[in-house]
């Protein structure tokens, strides 16, 4: 069975890709490869750590307000704003079951075919196959 990978697949993929072209003297392609997995983590986390309102949240996770405000009193989820003005990390919101699951990473519109990406990256003017074209 094929898996499909999700974007919180891809950093590791992408650092364990690196290594493979690093051990194969493409070290540019690993740099590539180690740059972009770094930009990745960083935009993910920058998400996470998105503070949101209690309507946001709700429409987000599948929970009613009332159901988050209810949680944010007990103590089940932190409560990133003020009393006044509760605000919910999008990290801690829960989501409800089958309300939202991870897009796999595959795009179905034509485009650039995926299985070109290594090929095109090992030959790429930056890379030391080119003599080989």
């Amino acid at each position: 069975m094929l898996h499909l990978l999700t974007p919180a697949d891809l950093p590791d993929t992408w650092r364990a890709l690196a290594m493979q072209q690093r051990s194969l003297g493409a070290d540019a392609q690993a740099r590539t490869l180690e740059w972009c997995a770094d930009q990745l983590t960083t935009a993910m986390l920058q998400k996470a750590d998105e503070r949101l309102s209690l309507h946001r949240a709700a429409e987000e996770s599948g929970y009613s307000v009332d159901h988050l405000g209810r949680l944010l009193r007990e103590g089940k989820i932190p409560n990133s704003g003020r009393r006044a003005k509760p605000l919910i990390r999008r990290g801690d919101l829960p989501v409800k079951v089958g309300r939202r699951k991870a897009q796999p990473c595959i795009s179905l519109r034509a485009g650039y075919p995926s299985d070109k990406l290594f090929r095109d990256i090992i030959h790429s003017k930056y890379g030391s196959d080119d003599a080989q074209d």
